[in-house]
This record gives structure tokens, C-alpha cells and sequence, in this order.
């Protein structure tokens, strides 16, 4: 149906967007009720990865460099050229972001509270709009809208096991997983324009529709693969399933839309030419850090994939039944986003290669599984030969169901992960005394003077607001500006530098280490390796190596020298608490009297002479 000949009417859909942006914004205003008039001005938030891409973003802000590293205030520069990061290949939302901020005067964490409203609203705008596109049924398209984004995490099962029997799930994400900043929240409405805009190009009876559609479809697709790895990727994904079955099944218009299809492939082609450039010039710490694994191994375990194929178990029985046409455009849409979570979670079968496949599952697959759903269900409805429900009542419930579980899920997971978000609040206003102190000019910014926070969390958050590089943070080994050695050393040094208490006798009582000092000795050994939600080849951690992590630590602690304490060298200390052991810092530094900021306390530090 070309929609354009009877004009779309958004007032549904809009009433649904808002409906979402409203249950989106909680958690924000739920952190400025709690902390009402002491609020710092951050963003509430539920991922830590969120924080690692607003440094990014305020990095941008400050005018550095596309390649910059916020963490150790390493920026590209033509005697020090760096190389690229996951940051800096996928630049193309966190510009988004930088630009208008500069335009207004804007800091990273408003412009992160801003991005949940406007993801959140143009989310179900473009779902709705696609809906629409192949359907022509407005109330239908709103419904499916908040099926879709508000029942992700129930698709894949994630947030009613934590509910309903209190099983550890790990990797949530339960409190509407698309909006996690500003990847993949910012590509994600573009995803569903781009498949608009293919089903345009498709079904349109106007020959300058189809393909003023193909270039809209190709320049999102762009947009895309400068966006998020895994939204471009499933994207091709979906597009060569819709491509096969359409070749299969040739419907009516099968010869345009071959021509179609193969315009599409040659744009995108020429699109990832320049995106993987990029991708040659990449650091080399790169691949371990984000876990690429070799593997042929096929993937059939994840719910998406699972829900996708009873779409398409159903679709036969009804094809079988001779209730739908199995040739049907329509059909063959529902069935091709069906079968996208399948081809997405078993392309190392071909290529040899696992990223990461739990972003598919959190941030893509399940909405493209319940879009399927929607669309098969709405399909055969319409095509029912009695009628026992009216439409109208069907749809009010699917919503309130809809809306019920994203208000449920929500306020409990607001309630889980609230404390973060007051930590950083409050670590907030150090950070923006950093800033100031950093503005030595106008055109001057310093990225030099290397801060010590004794909080790893506060250390984490620090770059969203103050440009100065911290010694050591989580995130630290995520950007390009260490090597795996360096990245090592550092987390030695702030070992070393806090007293933290690191007992070779660890390796024995390992599991009964709380969480704090587990992350710190898997930090030491090979972050993300040892978990099997992340990678396919994880390994365990044995005694071994945690015998070999304290002893090589101990022996960088016992031979420690002027060399180590001023590579790099210090300038500001952090502290959050009332009595800080200073003993091994105040052997190569003096420190001034310090200033109290909330509860912390700040203090310029000075290397002493060597000895």
C-alpha cells in the first residue's frame, strides 16, 4: 500500500510516543525528587557503558579531536597521531549530541537527559510510521509501537524470571534497553526508518517514490554503520532475509524489486568501504578489550531466535491451512524479521567470528522478534473468518498490558539502580571544579594534569564533566590511549597508591571475595574473558592465575620507584573518605591542605624530589 495517497494520521502515534517518553523520563525525575535542591544536574542511568560514551561526548564538546581519549587525555595530533577507537569509528551519534551542546551552551549529562525524551518519542514515532507503512491501520500501528518497545525485555524472558522468582539473569538491562546512551538509543529510531524506507521502495506504485526511497534507505543505512556496530549489521542482516524470500517467493513487482535490492547492496557496499578503512587503523588493544572471538560455532540458545521462529512456525500452519498467502508482501516482511535474530547470532558460522552477541539480543533481536508478531498477528486478524473479540478491545488491552509492564519494570529497576545514580550526583561537582581549574584560557584546555581518585566510581564518572585524565579508571582500557601493558601499570600504581590490600592469600578464598576486589584481580588478569555472557570463548579463572595476578602486583608494589610515581606524574588527589592512608602517596608527593567539595575532598598534590 503506498500510504501517501491517503495521508498518515500521527495523532495515535504521537499519543503512543508520549506515552513511552513519560515512563522513559522517570528514572530522571525520580534522581532530581531524591535529591531535590542538592541535585548536581547528572543523568540518571542504568548502564555503566553510558558514562564511558558521555566522556566522549564532553570530550567533543570541548572541541578535542574525533580520536581523543577522555581518560587519558591523549587526543590525535599531528605529531602524535592516535588510532582509532570504538568511539571514534562509531562518531556519528556522539556528533550528534556535541554539536547542538556547543550550539547552546550545553553540558554531556543535559544532553544525555534530553537524548532519553527525544529517543524515547521518535522510537515510537518510527515504529509506528513503519506499522502504518505496511498495515494502513493507525490504532494497530500505536499498539504495535508499545508492544514492541515495552515489551522487549518480557520477549526474552530477562525481567519476568528476575521478577516473578528472583533468578540472577546478569545482564539485564530490564528498564527499556534501547534507550542505554547514546548507543544504541540514537541509531535505534533509524532502524525502523530504514526498513520504511525499504518497504517504500518496495510496495510504492510510484516510480520516483521507489527510489527517492532506495536513497533515503542507503543514506540511513550510512548513518547506521557510522552508528553502532550491531544495528548496521542487523540491519544487512534483515535486508538479505527480506532479499532471499523475496526472490523465493517473487510477488507481484518481483522485477522491480530485484532492481531495488540490488541498488540498495551496491550503496551499502560503497558505504563500508570508508567504515572499514577505519577499522584497519584500529588500536591494537581493541579486539581483546571488546572480546572478538574466533568461532564456528552456531547459536541457536536465544530467546529472540526462538520467538522468531514460532512467527514462522505459525505463519506455515496458516499458509498450510490456506489462511494467508505465504507470498503475501506483507507475509514476507513479518517472516523476514522473524528469521533476522537466527541469521544475526550464527553469521560466525561463516565468517569465523563472535562480537559480543548480547547486544544483539539486548538492544535489537527481541524488538525485531515482537515486530514480527505484531505484524503476523495483525495480519491474520484481519484476515479471521469470525469475530468473537472486537478490534478495538484487543488493542486497549495489548496496550495497557503493554504500558503496565514498562511501569512495573521501570519502577523496580529505578529502584535497584538508583544509589548509582546518586553516587555520581554527588561526585558531580568535584569533577566540575576539575573543569574550572582546567580552563587556563579561552583556547587553552588542559588534558595533561593526571587526577587520583581513591573512588573508582567517582574516577569513572570524572571525564563527563572535567577534561583533566584520571590515573586509572574502569573504563580506561575501553578507549585507544593505553596498551594492555600501560592499562596495567596504571591500575598498579593506584593499587599501590590507595593501600589497597591485595593478599596473595585471595587465590584460595576467591569466590568469597566481595565484588569490589573480584573486579579489581579481573581487571588485572583479562577483563571479560572469564564470563560467558560476553564471549564465546570465556575461560575460567583459576587459582593459577590469580596467584599469578597478586604476585606480579606485589612485585611492581615492592619495587616501586620515583620512575613509576611520576610516569605519569600527579597533579590533583580525590578523596571520599575521613581518614585516607596517604602512606605510600605522601613517600613521592606533598600535598596541599585540600578543599572540601561535598563529600569529597580535592587536593593539588606536587612531586617531591627524586631520592
Amino acid at each position: 500500500m503506498d500510504n501517501a495517497r491517503h495521508g498518515l494520521r500521527w495523532r495515535l502515534g504521537i499519543f503512543a510516543a508520549l506515552a513511552v517518553t513519560l515512563i522513559a523520563l522517570y528514572p530522571q525525575f525520580n534522581l532530581l525528587f531524591t535529591r531535590g535542591a542538592n541535585w548536581s544536574g547528572s543523568f540518571a542511568f542504568f548502564s555503566q557503558d553510558e558514562i564511558a560514551y558521555a566522556a566522549y561526548v564532553n570530550a567533543l564538546i570541548d572541541g578535542r579531536p574525533r580520536r581523543n581519549d577522555p581518560y587519558t587525555g591523549r587526543d590525535d595530533a599531528p605529531d602524535s597521531r592516535q588510532p582509532e577507537s570504538l568511539f571514534s569509528i562509531q562518531f556519528a551519534p556522539a556528533y550528534m549530541i556535541a554539536i547542538p551542546a556547543r550550539m547552546f551552551g550545553l553540558s554531556a549529562s543535559t544532553m544525555f537527559i534530553v537524548l532519553n525524551a527525544l529517543v524515547a518519542f521518535g522510537s515510537a514515532l518510527a515504529i509506528f510510521w513503519l506499522i502504518s507503512a505496511v498495515t494502513g491501520d493507525e490504532q494497530l500501528a500505536a499498539t504495535g509501537a508499545l508492544v514492541v518497545l515495552c515489551l522487549g525485555t518480557f520477549a526474552i524472558l530477562y525481567a519476568p524470571l528476575r521478577l516473578l522468582f528472583g533468578l540472577d539473569t546478569t545482564y539485564t538491562y530490564e528498564y527499556f534497553p534501547f534507550l542505554r546512551r547514546y548507543v544504541p538509543s540514537v541509531p535505534f529510531p533509524f532502524f525502523f526508518i530504514f526498513c520504511a524506507f525499504v518497504w517504500r521502495a518496495l510496495t510504492s506504485e510510484r516510480r520516483s517514490t521507489v527510489w527517492q526511497s532506495v536513497v533515503a534507505a542507503s543514506l540511513t543505512f550510512a548513518f547506521l554503520v557510522f552508528s553502532y556496530f550491531y544495528l548496521w549489521t542487523a540491519a544487512a542482516a534483515w535486508l538479505i532475509s527480506l532479499a532471499t524470500l523475496w526472490l523465493i517467493a517473487r510477488p507481484a513487482g518481483c522485477k522491480i524489486a530485484m532492481k531495488v535490492f540490488a541498488t540498495l547492496g551496491a550503496l551499502s557496499a560503497a558505504t563500508l568501504l570508508p567504515y572499514f578503512a577505519l577499522i584497519r587503523h584500529r588500536a591494537g588493544t581493541m579486539d581483546s578489550v571488546q572480546l572478538l572471538a574466533a568461532s564456528h560455532a552456531p547459536d541457536f540458545s536465544r530467546s529472540s531466535i526462538k520467538l522468531g521462529l514460532i512467527v514462522c512456525a505459525v505463519i506455515a500452519y496458516a499458509a498450510w491451512r490456506g489462511r494467508v498467502c505465504w507470498r503475501d508482501r506483507k507475509i514476507l516482511l513479518a517472516a523476514s524479521f522473524a528469521l533476522t535474530p537466527l541469521i544475526v547470532f550464527n553469521q560466525q558460522v561463516i565468517t569465523g567470528y563472535s562480537l559480543q552477541p548480547l547486544h544483539y539480543e539486548l538492544f535489537i533481536t527481541k524488538y525485531l522478534a515482537l515486530l514480527a508478531l505484531v505484524l503476523t498477528v495483525s495480519h491474520l486478524w484481519h484476515r479471521r473468518e469470525t469475530v468473537r473479540l472486537k478490534p478495538r478491545a484487543l488493542l486497549a488491552c495489548a496496550c495497557f498490558i503493554a504500558l503496565a509492564w514498562a511501569m512495573i519494570e521501570t519502577g523496580i529497576e529505578t529502584k535497584r539502580h538508583a544509589w548509582a545514580s546518586l553516587d555520581r550526583d554527588e561526585a558531580l561537582p568535584v569533577a566540575r571544579s576539575l573543569a574550572n581549574f582546567a580552563r587556563i584560557s579561552s583556547q587553552t584546555l588542559d588534558t595533561q594534569s593526571v587526577v587520583l581518585y581513591f573512588n573508582l566510581d567517582a574516577a569513572d564518572f570524572s571525564p563527563v564533566a572535567a577534561p583533566q585524565p584520571v590515573l586509572w579508571a574502569p573504563h580506561t582500557p575501553a578507549f585507544s590511549g593505553v596498551t594492555a601493558e600501560e592499562n596495567r601499570e596504571r591500575l598498579y600504581q593506584y593499587l599501590y597508591y590507595t593501600n589497597e590490600e591485595m593478599s596473595v592469600d585471595d587465590e584460595q578464598k576467591f569466590d568469597a571475595l566481595d565484588y569490589r576486589k573480584k573486579f579489581l584481580i579481573h581487571s588485572m588478569i583479562e577483563w571479560g574473558h572469564n564470563d560467558p555472557a560476553w564471549t564465546v570463548n570465556w575461560k575460567r579463572i583459576t587459582p593459577e592465575d590469580v596467584h599469578g595476578a597478586l604476585a606480579a602486583y606485589a612485585h611492581y608494589r615492592d619495587s616501586f620507584s620515583f620512575d613509576e610515581a611520576t610516569h605519569p606524574t600527579l597533579s590533583y588527589v580525590v578523596t571520599d573518605t575521613a581518614s585516607p592512608d596517604f602512606r605510600n602517596l605522601d613517600r613521592w608527593y606533598e600535598r596541599d591542605s585540600g578543599e572540601r567539595i561535598g563529600r569529597f575532598t580535592l587536593y593539588r598534590v606536587k612531586a617531591k624530589g627524586k631520592r
